[in-house]
């Protein structure tokens, strides 16, 4: 009689920490937006999503240029920044692992040219 009851309240106690310690830590991802002579640049737009391209997103950067991204799973991510009338290239396959934090440098260094301004326009 003894054996069942115990066996039952082992497996409880596992079903219970189970529940305790629910889904696996997320990741982050920490970066800073720096122009081409590598100061930072206030307020850059920072865009990312998934490697394969599914769930863009969208931040700005705080004044010193710095940004956090929380609370993303383990993957792979795209990432680039814009500002000051000038984009960064887009770093590929940032890897977040699960409760770790990831870092990135984003350098503008491309040109965006005014909308109307590209080849095609009419005048």
């Amino acid at each position: 009689m003894r054996k069942p009851r115990l066996m039952a309240l082992t497996f409880g106690l596992l079903f219970a920490a189970t529940l305790a310690c629910g889904k696996p830590a997320e990741g982050g991802l920490d970066g800073v937006v720096v122009n081409g002579k590598g100061a930072p640049v206030a307020f850059a737009a920072v865009l990312w999503q998934a490697a394969d391209g599914k769930a863009p997103h969208a931040l700005r950067a705080n004044g010193s240029g710095h940004f956090h991204i929380a609370g993303i799973g383990q993957g792979l991510y795209d990432i680039r920044a814009e500002g000051q009338g000038m984009a960064s290239d887009w770093e590929h396959n940032v890897f977040v692992r699960t409760g770790k934090v990831a870092s990135v440098t984003l350098r503008l260094t491309h040109r965006i040219p005014p909308p109307g301004s590209g080849s095609g326009s009419k005048r």
